[in-house]
């Protein structure tokens, strides 16, 4: 992704989210300027995955072609976006909740591709502004999306209508990002755009936990 680190990544990343049918995201890493993926497939089973792949194969992702290659008995499916350092791995629901540290899918997760492409975009306009004002190389940075349990998770529950609790979320999204190559005016430029936030302790050491666009996120500074 010639010339635009991070922030095209980003950019391109997010209308990825967007085009793909706003599955599920589980896990996302961006290390530089390389982004990966896992969603959760719509598919019911391996059955209805070639129909999947079908419908959105010569379709636009993204802006790019994407290319789908299906294995393991149609239970994943790999995406590749041409032209980009953007890949996914799209796989069905039963092999994400048979993995302990992935969270119990519901509802709730529905609202997750909108929030991570928000933060997505936010942090991708950051980027722009830092380099803009600071000059230099684009900025490049590693991010990885995780989920973490929610310690109030079992009081909102216990106070919700029946109705609603498939929609309230067991865990908290979070981004974590550090830098992997960025100039001290970039670094400074982008921390003074970042709201105000509680400092994190321990083996974090000067990360600072913060809201962007409502998403969690740790910043290092």
């Amino acid at each position: 992704m010639s010339g635009g680190g991070s922030r095209a990544a980003l950019v391109i990343g997010s209308a990825f989210v967007h085009d793909i049918g706003s599955l599920f995201p589980v896990t996302m890493t961006l290390a530089g300027d390389e982004l990966a993926f896992t969603f959760v497939s719509s598919c019911p089973s391996p059955d209805a995955v070639d129909e999947w792949v079908r419908r959105r194969s010569g379709t636009v992702v993204a802006g790019r072609v994407p290319r789908f290659f299906v294995d393991a008995g149609g239970r994943r499916i790999r995406v590749e976006l041409a032209g980009s350092p953007i890949r996914a791995l799209v796989v069905l629901a039963d092999e994400v909740t048979a993995a302990p540290a992935v969270p119990r899918l519901g509802r709730w997760q529905d609202q997750m591709p909108c929030r991570v492409r928000g933060a997505m975009d936010e942090l991708a306009r950051m980027l722009s502004r830092c380099h803009h004002h600071a000059g230099g190389a684009a900025p490049l940075i590693d991010l990885e999306l995780a989920y973490r349990p929610d310690r109030e998770y079992e009081t909102r529950l216990a106070g919700a209508h029946e109705r609603v609790r498939a929609y309230i979320a067991p865990v908290r999204p979070v981004l974590a990002m550090r830098w992997r190559s960025a100039t001290s005016a970039q670094r400074k430029a982008f921390l003074a755009e970042v709201p105000d936030g509680t400092p994190a302790r321990g083996w974090l050491r000067r990360r600072r936990t913060t809201r962007i666009m409502g998403m969690e996120v740790e910043v290092s500074p």
